[in-house]
């Protein structure tokens, strides 16, 4: 928990600021590090910055009520890009979640969500050195889904939380 607050206290203060090569790479290190962490404590948000629509283009997202959140052993899917047909919030439980970390340090997390309405895998990759998350949802009926955002620890994160998710 420490880590988390440090690479918060430090990476917000130096992204106001013109920074150095060494701490732009120190920044990455912390918040590479703080994802990390907060993946294997199993408390996390993803707010997405952009998507890809069915034709395969990108767009940009600049809503913060959409995001994927992972708190203890729920995940709240809140937004159509996220998962689901629709904007409302969806509570799930992880039947699986597997997370790997290969020789380089890029970070793999398998999940496979079981909600009420519905049922799907997220495949979440984060490249060492970074806490960017590319994440591709497969649902069980319907269309598969990216998005990329940071993965921050729900601590300190900025997202806009509905009340009575599904």
């Amino acid at each position: 928990m420490a880590i988390i607050i440090a690479a918060m206290l430090c990476v917000l203060p130096l992204s106001a600021q013109k920074m150095s090569k060494e701490e732009k790479a120190a920044a990455a290190k912390l918040a590479y590090e703080a994802a990390l962490q907060s993946i294997n404590e199993r408390t996390w948000v993803i707010v997405p910055e952009m998507y890809t629509l069915s034709d395969g283009s990108f767009e940009q997202v600049s809503d913060i009520s959409i995001f994927l959140s992972f708190e203890g052993d729920k995940a709240i899917c809140q937004g159509n890009i996220v998962g689901g047909n629709n904007s409302q919030g969806y509570l799930a439980e992880a039947t699986e979640y597997d997370v790997k970390v290969d020789k380089k340090g890029n970070i793999k997390l398998r999940m496979v969500l079981t909600g009420r309405m519905w049922k799907g895998t997220y495949t979440i990759s984060v490249r060492k050195q970074s806490n960017n998350a590319d994440v591709i949802f497969n649902p069980t009926s319907g269309d598969t889904k990216k998005f990329s955002g940071p993965l921050v620890p729900l601590v300190g994160a900025n997202y806009n939380k509905r009340s009575n998710p599904l």
